[in-house]
């Protein structure tokens, strides 16, 4: 006999989106794991400093912790999301283990099958759910049968995510390996990588943020190296370089404009900064990217 079973899954929210040509949205990170599947379109992503690039039927799950961002996208998109928690350490575990964000269609035809029949049983009602209804099912008998259902199929999906991760570190032999980096080294390097993300055009200095963060550089360079492959500095520069890449890529301004944006200290600085990064000019690049 099997009693007492509990098992508790947070559903944070549940989103719809058709991105117009231009959407994007701003470099952010939560504490919860995102979800999620492209419907139509191709969807540029960057998580980590890693760029993705999301075809229909692919799926991303982004983990908790990890910054994230939309650039504008060159065509208009269709995607479903899903945030969500999970109590459960050993799942937390498993998803956490993940060795690559995006799952494709032809990896795992399953996740992708259950998405499209997801929406195509509760995309009208979610789409026509107020609010109010929602935060309020057992007003409306219907809504709250049919909130019910849609949290089941939550509840399959996160289960054929698990499954999927599961399955996949078995295969790489990462289930029964103990972990390389342990969990205060991953949330040391996502500290410092928010903190690098919102102050990279304030001339940060590593010390000062091994300061900030209460830790001994050197176990913040080695902690950052495990988690995200590159040291603190050099993710400082990929940061500063996508941001001079969007900026003369999204607007007419100057060369000098750009560079006292992202406070260098010259607009020959920056010139020299940029060139050493990219290997062609900032004028170069821009002539050629539009």
């Amino acid at each position: 006999m099997i009693s007492s079973i509990v098992g508790s899954i947070r559903l944070v929210d549940l989103q719809y989106t058709i991105g117009r040509k231009g959407y994007s949205f701003p470099a952010h990170r939560h504490s919860i794991f995102e979800f999620m599947y492209i419907i139509s379109g191709t969807l540029h992503k960057w998580v980590n400093e890693q760029p993705l690039s999301l075809n229909a039927g692919d799926c991303l799950v982004i983990k908790p912790g990890q910054y994230h961002h939309t650039p504008p996208t060159p065509h208009e998109a269709e995607w479903f999301v899903l945030h969500f928690e999970i109590e459960d350490k050993t799942i937390h575990e498993i998803l956490q283990m993940l060795p690559y964000p995006v799952i494709t269609q032809e990896e795992e035809e399953s996740i992708h099958l259950f998405v499209r029949s997801f929406i195509a049983k509760y995309g009208y009602f979610l789409h026509n759910l107020t609010g109010e209804q929602a935060s309020k099912p057992a007003e409306s008998k219907y809504t709250a049968v049919q909130m019910l259902k849609v949290q089941s199929a939550i509840l399959s999906l996160i289960g054929l995510l698990a499954t999927y991760a599961y399955t996949r570190t078995e295969e790489l032999g990462l289930a029964s390996a103990q972990p390389a980096v342990k969990p205060s080294q991953i949330h040391l390097a996502h500290e410092a990588a928010y903190w690098i993300e919102k102050q990279a055009a304030h001339n940060m200095r590593i010390g000062e943020l091994a300061a900030q963060l209460h830790v001994d550089r050197c176990h913040l360079a080695t902690s950052f190296k495990k988690v995200y492959g590159v040291s603190p500095r050099h993710y400082l520069t990929q940061v500063k370089m996508r941001r001079a890449k969007e900026l003369l890529i999204d607007t007419d301004w100057s060369v000098e404009k750009i560079a006292e944006e992202l406070q260098f200290s010259s607009p020959s600085h920056f010139v020299k900064f940029f060139h050493k990064a990219a290997g062609q000019t900032p004028f170069r690049f821009r002539n050629h990217s539009r």
